[in-house]
């Protein structure tokens, strides 16, 4: 009976101390507790620079190279914090989309954990959400230094994706969709950078590419006037500013949004010595701004210098040929015919 009790103890201190370390045990691959914050707090508030990673699939191209095979491109985005504001590094430090990167910060904080929905490496896989597979990656750093770690992958619904972070593992259903991640510079760019050059103008000095000049001054509203009238000091006779096209004009230039960063500086290809249109703008307190608008000797699109800014940006074609019309003498000054009706001035 002696020999029996011995091994028997034996084997329920073994069995006691299986259970303990049981309970004991933290499982890697475990979600954390439901409800709770998914992104470090500290993370989110304390980010100064935003990398947002991406790869872009594309389907196979049958009778190429990449026929049955699917062909995968990563790309990526930076953000960065500098002096209190979001620039673009790839954009030679132009300023981001405060606004947008503000949501995404603040879209960031609120994720919460929910049930697990996976927590085996091979889910992580099937998810997308390894370091060589995933649809998004999002790294808040601060000072260099990483801070937390975003993975986004597939898409369980409508705006909604699977996503884990780099410290967890665990595999969530999140309140973020992949478009809300893009990781093109055109979708971060701040696209008014212009609009202030153009707040509260009040005189308009516009040439054209053939070296037609008008001069535009805005005078103030009478009470007999739906808006102010623009006059030209320098027409004489019955010629006198078209102020309908005046204001259209002034409204196209107030709502220009630019497509990219071209750089700082300035290429011979660009032309810019030889410009399609010639803005100078001043404001009530006569602080003046300086626009040049030229078409580059190649590409769809034309190139616009700023003298307030230090970049060459551009802008599509449509919208600078568009600016190009308005600004054309003949649409801006008229000449009255007998019966007070106006007739185009050429």
């Amino acid at each position: 009976m002696q020999r029996v009790i011995v091994p028997l103890s034996i084997l329920l201190v073994v069995q006691v101390g299986l259970a303990a370390l049981l309970a004991v045990r933290h499982d890697p691959l475990a979600g954390a507790k439901a409800d709770t914050p998914l992104m470090q707090a500290d993370a989110v508030k304390n980010v100064d620079d935003l990398v947002i990673a991406g790869m872009d699939r594309k389907p196979p191209i049958p009778g190429t190279e990449q026929d049955g095979a699917q062909a995968i491109t990563s790309t990526s985005i930076e953000l960065a914090k500098k002096s209190g504001s979001w620039v673009l590094p790839s954009q030679f430090d132009a300023p981001a989309d405060s606004a947008r990167v503000t949501t995404l910060l603040d879209k960031l904080s609120g994720l919460r954990r929910g049930l697990p929905v996976a927590t085996s490496d091979a889910a992580l896989k099937r998810f997308k959400l390894v370091d060589s597979d995933f649809e998004r990656r999002i790294q808040l750093k601060s000072g260099g230094k990483t801070l937390d770690t975003l993975y986004v992958g597939d898409s369980p619904g409508l705006r909604k994706s699977d996503a884990r972070t780099g410290s967890d593992r665990a595999v969530y259903a999140v309140d973020l969709a992949t478009y809300e991640l893009p990781t093109d510079a055109s979708s971060w760019l701040n696209a008014d950078v212009l609009h202030d050059d153009v707040a509260k103008l009040t005189e308009l000095d516009v040439e054209s590419g053939k070296g037609e000049k008008v001069e535009l001054h805005k005078q103030p509203p009478t009470d007999k006037q739906a808006s102010s009238p623009w006059t030209d000091p320098a027409l004489a006779g019955d010629k006198h500013i078209d102020s309908a096209h005046a204001d259209a004009l002034t409204e196209q230039l107030s709502q220009l949004r630019i497509q990219g960063v071209l750089g700082t500086e300035l290429k011979p290809e660009w032309q810019q010595d030889h410009p399609a249109l010639t803005l100078e703008m001043k404001d009530d307190k006569s602080h003046s701004v300086g626009w040049t608008l030229s078409k580059p000797t190649s590409g769809d699109y034309y190139v616009l210098k700023s003298s307030t800014h230090p970049w060459y940006f551009s802008v599509s074609a449509p919208a600078a040929k568009a600016m190009i019309d308005a600004g054309g003498r003949d649409q801006l000054i008229v000449s009255a015919k007998p019966g007070g009706e106006t007739k185009l001035s050429h």
